[in-house]
């Protein structure tokens, strides 16, 4: 079994490096080279949505997300299987989170990666230092796979305590709308529960994002 790259610092409570470890984030240019390099490897291409790369009601078929971390000690709980995030070591790669994607995993892995560095070029921000939260790499999934094998469903409380806390600790949230004519991130519950929750949530910055071509596509509609 690997051990994860992450360790808490025996200098500090567990309990508040456990805190920091679950708002680490993956960076942009992890996403943009490593990540995507490893999709298209597998046979998929840029369009390929989330939910594919990564399919939860296979519960007994890893994905690309679930085996990059199958073998690897959790840092936070100390039990074999981590998050894709706790996978990876090295600053260019990983480290706190400044942003949250809100989005959903209909979206294409090329349209998420095109609006993050969207987002970078807009802000003149490197996009090896900054690091996205975002649920897919940032949640244990083979936590996820053993509560459904269980069949657990966990409280509404405790997914709005859990994400409050997240928000409010990251401070900005990137809401991903696409496309924009019929964005299907407002036809998604929780997506609008993130927005609902982070516009309400003091001191949190919210800001919406497109692809590039949906962004042009939004000029051109407007102007005309």
């Amino acid at each position: 079994m690997n051990q994860s790259n992450i360790h808490i610092d025996p200098r500090s409570s567990a309990k508040s490096e456990k805190d920091k470890l679950d708002l680490f984030g993956v960076s942009v240019d992890h996403l943009t080279h490593d990540f995507l390099d490893q999709v298209l490897l597998e046979g998929y291409t840029k369009d390929t949505k989330i939910y594919q790369i990564e399919d939860l009601s296979k519960l007994d078929k890893n994905g690309i997300i679930r085996e990059k971390g199958k073998d690897t000690t959790c840092p936070i709980d100390g039990r074999q299987g981590a998050a894709y995030v706790h996978t990876l070591q090295g600053d260019e790669h990983v480290g706190p989170a400044s942003i949250m994607l809100s989005y959903t995993w209909g979206y294409a892995i090329g349209k998420i990666i095109d609006v993050l560095n969207n987002y970078c070029t807009t802000n003149n921000l490197n996009p090896k230092k900054v690091y996205v939260w975002i649920c897919c790499l940032c949640v244990n999934q083979h936590r996820v796979i053993e509560k459904k094998r269980k069949g657990e469903v966990v409280p509404f409380e405790e997914f709005e305590s859990v994400f409050f806390k997240r928000v409010t600790s990251i401070g900005h949230i990137l809401a991903m709308m696409a496309p924009w004519t019929k964005p299907e991130y407002l036809f998604r519950v929780w997506c609008i529960f993130e927005l609902f929750t982070a516009s309400q949530a003091k001191g949190c910055k919210v800001t919406i994002e497109m692809p590039s071509r949906e962004r042009e596509d939004f000029i051109d509609g407007v102007a005309k």
